[in-house]
């Protein structure tokens, strides 16, 4: 229970956030006047004013303080009146030092009043003397009501709701509690009215941070990687399962932990938890782990492999995920390929990056989505496109596997096509460690397979 609240309540941060909307008042403030090079929104407080966020060049200075008798801004804030200077080296009320931290030569101050009371101000600097005129001081007059309007209504609208969900009651309020067990229709309510979806988002961040909080309800299931001309099992793919509610497929566990935030956490946990298996894996077998762009990227993954030996590991990349930053994914890959491990392009055939994406990562394996290997056998334009992408593997040194067999016709037709490994439901299902072995220890029927059954959970096919 306190663990959901905790949850609603960053929920309800992110959508009633004051700071937010000043920040986009200090960088529309920016394009009102052309003559500054920078803004501060300043909050009023017992000592004087505060600068909570800033944009163009003041935007590091944010958390800077000044006093409200000896600064030009508290000056601002105690008449109520807008106040330019275009010298703060020759103006006796600005507060010089931080002027000259700052690098503000020019100052304009707009105050924030509403209903009598001063909420703080914008100050509007720039670098050059006499930087601002009559005009902008005319136009940041005509602003000053809305803006202290709109700054008061979001301040107060951040604290009803916070007193409303109860979630910040003071200890000698005599308000008891909300009950962990009822449903939280007031805040979904809230939060559906403020910010549609944001309610779906917070459930969907509060499922997946109990997976985080209770590592033992994700677990990791393994899909052999046959050698289609021996019959060996030379491979193993780690699968996530989880066992926690709502009941569904892992993409779609995967897919919330990326909406909401917290991709890269599940993904490394993911990737802990197949790791941890690995010294029971036969010997000789490699054990391939998805991982998508950014937690490759992540220096919490290099802190995960940082004492695992790389032989036989193979990072699944998988193209669902756009790459953000092909300089740094290729500097990662380039670090980790040194040190032994060796890499995968994933869903090759149904992603966004398609051979352009192949020809930068350069992987040792393509692995051929289980879309494009279905049906192979009756559809040429799946078997031509198949070709090409095995003749590009030759080409650049890589080996293909097909994934998502399922039938004997599309394995004689991949082995046609000149793929030597594959993984499927009908060279094995997703077990657990102990049926990899087994498997391992013996040659298989590639003529036989393995029987399907006509009610597969759709959990068996993903991730």
């Amino acid at each position: 229970g306190r663990m959901a609240g905790m949850t609603t309540l960053a929920a309800v941060n992110t959508v009633v956030d004051p700071q937010r909307l000043l920040r986009r008042v200090a960088r529309n403030a920016l394009d009102l006047v052309p003559h500054a090079d920078g803004a501060l929104v300043g909050l009023s407080d017992a000592g004087g004013i505060v600068y909570v966020c800033g944009a163009g060049r003041l935007e590091p200075f944010a958390g800077t303080s000044v006093g409200l008798h000896t600064s030009f801004a508290g000056l601002a804030a105690r008449t109520g009146r807008v106040l330019r200077m275009g010298d703060a080296e020759r103006e006796d009320r600005a507060d010089r030092d931080t002027c000259r931290r700052l690098g503000v030569v020019s100052l304009a101050c707009i105050p924030l009043v509403r209903g009598g009371e001063t909420l703080g101000v914008i100050a509007m600097g720039s670098a050059s003397r006499d930087a601002f005129d009559d005009q902008d001081v005319l136009v940041l007059e005509e602003v000053a009501e809305f803006v202290a309007l709109v700054v008061g209504l979001a301040r107060d609208l951040s604290r009803v709701t916070r007193d409303m969900l109860h979630l910040h009651a003071p200890p000698d309020s005599g308000r008891s509690p909300p009950d962990p067990a009822r449903p939280q229709s007031t805040q979904r309510f809230v939060m559906g009215i403020l910010e549609p979806g944001s309610e779906l988002l917070a459930d969907a961040k509060e499922r997946v941070q109990e997976v985080l909080d209770h590592p033992e309800r994700l677990s990791v299931v393994f899909q052999p990687v046959v050698d289609l001309g021996s019959g060996q099992v030379v491979g193993a793919e780690a699968l996530s399962r989880f066992a926690a509610k709502p009941l569904r497929p892992p993409d779609e566990w995967f897919a919330d932990a990326e909406q909401c935030g917290l991709g890269v956490e599940l993904e490394l946990l993911a990737l802990r938890r197949a790791l941890s298996a690995r010294p029971r894996l036969p010997a000789g077998v490699t054990l391939g782990v998805n991982v998508g762009p950014a937690a490759l990227v992540s220096e919490k993954l290099q802190l995960e492999v940082a004492g695992t030996p790389p032989g036989g590991i193979v990072l699944e990349l998988t193209e669902h995920s756009r790459v953000e930053n092909y300089e740094k994914l290729l500097e990662t890959v380039g670090a980790l390929r040194e040190r032994g491990f060796r890499f995968a392009v994933d869903d090759t055939g149904a992603g966004f990056s398609g051979l352009a994406h192949i020809l930068r990562v350069a992987p040792d394996f393509i692995k051929l989505d289980r879309d494009l290997v279905s049906g192979i056998d009756l559809d040429p334009v799946r078997r031509s496109l198949a070709a090409a992408l095995v003749a590009f593997a030759e080409e650049t040194g890589a080996s293909i596997v097909a994934e998502g067999v399922e039938r004997a016709s599309e394995l004689d037709a991949l082995t046609r096509l000149g793929v030597h490994l594959a993984q499927g439901f009908f060279l094995g299902r997703p077990g657990p460690v102990e049926e990899l072995c087994r498997l391992a220890g013996c040659r298989r029927d590639l003529g036989a397979g393995v029987a399907l059954s006509p009610g597969r959970s759709p959990a068996d096919r993903s991730r």
